[in-house]
């Protein structure tokens, strides 16, 4: 996936040179979340989740091979890049509410959180490595070499859950039909507001936190002259933060006042991103990021895991495919940055993204006490 946002935040912002066409591309990615996000969560409840996953990485190995030929022997045209970002992010939402209920079915309630940060942990290790190898082979060997890349990590992701044998000790699997569980769905939607609240605060950030990753490709090639290979230890920075934060979560099972850890979190994200917005050397920048994708983590882990334990056992990957529809928003997020940086530059947008996300944890604080005690 890292691998991926660099390749095509580049590829994009290298065709078109606006952001606002980079934001539509990941809009494009991540706009799957919200239309099959309750679907893919239901599936998740309905299935053998191991097979789930097997399936996906083989979809998503197959789906690079081809974009691969494909731009290799007709170039990488926009439309092209733009189709590709949409199948390809149909592909990760569908597995995503799958991989995070499985997490929980190993490990348990009492230690979701750090189950969780162990997850976070190998997503950001593989994050690292993708950023790296996918901007620096991109820069010396072009586009379809990286894409190839980024097909051989998905292969060795499908040899990993191959070799899956544990259920898990808390795995349920629900035995009627994928419409009754949508139904089910949206009812506890209704009657759980911890449930509403969280999947409305998750989407807010996703809109106004998540989205900073649309100025990155300008910030890389305008504000610093670093090229994709800076795109890259860009993303990789992101992924340190995001390694070290999964490891700090990693200890914390039982972790208690899980609410008003997440909302002190959100308000400290958008802060980390006005930071950001004020650096003009490319180290600090680095390390902001570090920073910003720090926080982003905690914001994930701590959404998940409370969403999880707000609802019955055999709700779980629905709960999960909640958290995908609330990430769903991330097209709005995506688009308005890339808008916002045409009008104000890249480093007004993060700016401005960064102090309504601190005034979105000072009003959910405010308003809902349930969430801030949960």
């Amino acid at each position: 996936m890292a691998g991926w946002l660099v390749i095509v935040g580049m590829l994009v912002f290298e065709i078109t040179r606006s952001s606002a066409w980079v934001g539509m591309a990941l809009a494009l990615y991540f706009l799957p979340n919200l239309v099959f996000g309750m679907l893919s969560g239901a599936v998740a409840d309905w299935s053998d989740r191991r097979a789930l996953l097997r399936r996906v990485e083989l979809a998503m190995l197959f789906s690079f091979g081809v974009f691969s030929a494909v731009i290799a022997m007709w170039s990488a045209h926009l439309w092209l890049i733009l189709s590709f970002s949409f199948i390809y992010g149909c592909v990760h939402a569908t597995g995503q509410p799958a991989r995070i209920s499985y997490a929980y079915d190993v490990v348990g309630g009492e230690h979701i959180v750090a189950g969780l940060g162990l997850l976070n942990v190998g997503s950001r290790v593989g994050q690292l490595a993708g950023a790296l190898v996918g901007g620096a082979a991109m820069q010396r060997y072009g586009a379809p070499v990286a894409i190839l890349c980024m097909a051989a990590a998905h292969g060795i992701a499908f040899t990993f859950m191959s070799r899956l044998r544990s259920a898990g000790l808390a795995e349920t699997i629900g035995q009627v039909p994928i419409g009754q569980n949508l139904r089910q769905c949206i009812g506890e939607m209704g009657t759980n507001p911890v449930l509403l609240a969280l999947v409305l605060v998750t989407a807010v950030v996703e809109v106004f936190g998540f989205s900073f990753v649309t100025a990155l490709p300008e910030l890389a090639s305008t504000h610093f002259g670093e090229g994709a290979e800076g795109l890259g230890r860009m993303h990789a920075a992101r992924a340190v933060g995001g390694i070290v934060v999964g490891v700090m979560l990693a200890g914390m099972a039982g972790l208690r006042r899980r609410g008003a850890i997440y909302l002190a979190v959100v308000c400290a994200f958008g802060g980390s991103l006005v930071l950001l917005s004020a650096l003009d050397r490319f180290v600090l920048a680095l390390v902001a990021l570090v920073i910003v994708a720090g926080l982003a983590t905690a914001t994930d882990v701590l959404s998940q895991s409370m969403m999880q334990l707000s609802v019955p056992n055999h709700l779980r990957g629905r709960a999960m495919g909640f958290w995908v529809f609330a990430i769903g928003s991330a097209p709005l997020g995506h688009l308005e940055m890339g808008a916002l940086a045409v009008m104000l530059g890249a480093d007004g947008a993060l700016l401005v993204n960064g102090a309504i996300l601190i005034l979105v944890g000072v009003l959910a604080t405010v308003a809902v006490p349930r969430l801030r005690k949960l």
